[in-house]
């Protein structure tokens, strides 16, 4: 009983000192990445497409230069690259020890937005600020708002409809590249302007699913009979007027 109480005794205490040993050891660490300038963050390296400010976005990162690499808040860097609206994803990678890569992704544009100035709406609806050399030609327009009516709940709500009505073409077949010129909001409806025939479709205020799926079964035969007339009317229940 007395070499086994020893035998316990010894196992015991070769158990407390190498947990001890493991605890001064992490000790250690922590101190040196987070107690030392070890760590420091030196550099933070912003890239991106040209058509980004990144030259602004990297002097507003500066901010976090100093801080620990590990410690650093990557969801306020995130946050403040993120309130430039043209700035959709970000994601980010630690060159240890003391620099920092931050890549960002352009929201990706799905139609021009005809305000005061040119601008660029993303499926989101959020608007994207662009200069004249970066406009992307073969996006449809949105037309029939203004920049004050933007800046109302009311306006981000229309704009919501005609993306939404955008989607569903792109869901049914349609290239809107190719085939839809505009997307006028007129009052609280939306209409489209067809391509080269310069076709009037009045999708209406809501349902537009069903309304887009009622063109996509006509099309074919509307373009058979030599082409699309003036003007296609689709707001009215299990049926089309044609003009």
């Amino acid at each position: 009983m007395a070499r086994r109480r020893r035998e316990k005794q010894r196992v015991s205490r070769r158990f407390w000192l190498l947990t001890s040993g493991v605890a001064v050891a992490l000790s250690a660490i922590v101190c040196v990445v987070l107690l030392t300038g070890f760590f420091e963050l030196h550099e933070i390296c912003v890239y991106g497409s040209r058509n980004l400010p990144l030259e602004s976005l990297q002097e507003k990162a500066g901010a976090w230069v100093g801080a620990n690499v590990f410690t650093v808040s990557l969801s306020e860097i995130r946050e403040m690259f993120k309130s430039d609206p043209s700035v959709g994803m970000v994601t980010f990678r630690r060159r240890l020890p003391h620099k920092l890569d931050c890549y960002l992704r352009r929201r990706e544009p799905v139609a021009l937005l005809i305000l005061d100035k040119m601008a660029e709406v993303d499926a989101d609806g959020v608007i994207i600020p662009v200069d004249g050399s970066s406009i992307d030609i073969d996006l449809p327009v949105i037309t029939g708002l203004d920049g004050k009516d933007v800046e109302k709940d009311s306006g981000g709500e229309l704009i919501g409809k005609a993306l939404e009505v955008l989607a569903l073409l792109k869901e049914f077949g349609f290239s809107p590249a190719k085939q839809l010129s505009e997307i006028h909001i007129d009052g609280v409806e939306i209409v489209l302007v067809w391509m080269d025939s310069g076709t009037l479709i009045r999708v209406g205020r809501d349902g537009f699913e069903e309304r887009i799926r009622k063109f996509r079964a006509v099309y074919p035969s509307l373009r058979e009979q030599g082409g699309l007339p003036h003007q296609i009317d689709l707001r009215f229940d299990r049926q089309i007027v044609v003009r």
